[in-house]
């Protein structure tokens, strides 16, 4: 006995099979692209244009001390939500009443992180020996040539009232009266490394 297998239409057929190539292509797509963002080094990527973020309080800073600041911000991936994920260090040197220079740790040469050495009141690169003065700029050094082809990069900042009553500080010109602290808000950007001149990645 003899049985006999019934094929669907043609059309039918077809149709079934450009939808299997269309869900294969889906698919592929779906786990791709996550996986190509993954493998792109995220220190050559801008830092996203997110305004500015509070980093210190101005009472927080010691004139002429340099501190280190952290920048945090949300950030998603494919998967996962960060809600403080740290996109960026500074370093903030504290001048005349409200003066702050805001400083990249990222050394201009290769991008380093650049350490503060309190003994020689200087920045320095551990790297590559990138060597900066206290307010930013390329030291001309004697004994060797100075591998970083610029200063630090300075970072735009806004000084505004602490709202919170909880902070203030005794006044400058009335030490017996209480006024807010200051908030330093910084706006992080990432350089392009080698240049001569700071231009800003895009």
């Amino acid at each position: 006995m003899t049985m006999h297998l019934e094929l669907p239409p043609p059309t039918r057929r077809a149709a079934l099979k450009r939808l299997t190539h269309a869900l294969g292509a889906l698919f592929g797509a779906v786990l791709g692209i996550p996986a190509i963002a993954y493998l792109i080094d995220a220190r050559n990527r801008p830092a996203a244009d997110n305004g500015f973020k509070v980093v210190a309080r101005l009472s927080e800073l010691q004139n002429g001390v340099p501190q280190q600041a952290v920048i945090r911000d949300l950030r998603h991936d494919a998967w996962t939500l960060h809600p403080n994920d740290v996109i960026g260090r500074v370093w903030l040197i504290r001048g005349e009443g409200d003066k702050v220079d805001v400083l990249t740790t990222i050394c201009p040469h290769l991008g380093c992180s650049i350490n503060f050495d309190a003994k020689d009141r200087q920045f320095l690169c551990p790297c590559h020996g990138g060597t900066f003065l206290m307010d930013g700029k390329r030291k001309e050094l004697t004994d060797r040539t100075n591998p970083a082809p610029r200063g630090m990069d300075a970072l735009q900042y806004q000084i505004t009232d602490d709202p919170d009553p909880s902070h203030q500080v005794p006044d400058p010109h009335d030490p017996k009266k209480k006024v807010p602290d200051k908030l330093i808000a910084v706006k992080y950007q990432n350089f392009i490394q080698g240049k001569e001149t700071p231009v800003a990645k895009i």
